[in-house]
């Protein structure tokens, strides 16, 4: 009996403070083999569009992925502030590791650390 067993998918997420950042990190993404289907960019406020409220980027997180609600607090936030969020669906394992190193040394930031900061000023997070 031979039977496959198939690898789980995996998905990726990203944030930038830049759109240039995230369309280059596209760009590698794509040279290293990942389908441009798999790989989608959400913007957040812009200046040539109209602001977003809070409640829009929350049902674009729900749409995108399984996130916690601290995370989808934290990518709303790093929206509503003009943050650009870069995710890769369903990855093989190579391609999850390869799209890591290519995330991570193209501009993606620690949204963990940038909250920190944003704290410091005086966001609650969801609690507010």
């Amino acid at each position: 009996m031979n039977s496959t067993v198939k690898e789980p998918a995996r998905n990726l997420t990203a944030f930038f403070d830049r759109r240039s950042d995230a369309e280059h990190a596209i760009d590698k993404l794509i040279d290293a083999g990942i389908s441009n289907d798999a790989i989608n960019i959400t913007p957040g406020n812009e200046s040539d569009q109209p602001e977003k409220g809070h409640l829009d980027f929350l049902d674009i997180l729900s749409r995108s992925f399984y996130f916690s609600d601290e995370e989808r607090g934290l990518y709303a936030e790093g929206l509503r502030r003009g943050g650009y969020l870069l995710t890769v669906r369903e990855t093989s394992q190579e391609q999850h590791d390869k799209a890591l190193k290519i995330l991570a040394e193209n501009g993606s930031i620690d949204l963990d650390e940038r909250a920190e900061d944003w704290r410091k000023d005086g966001w609650i997070g969801n609690a507010g």
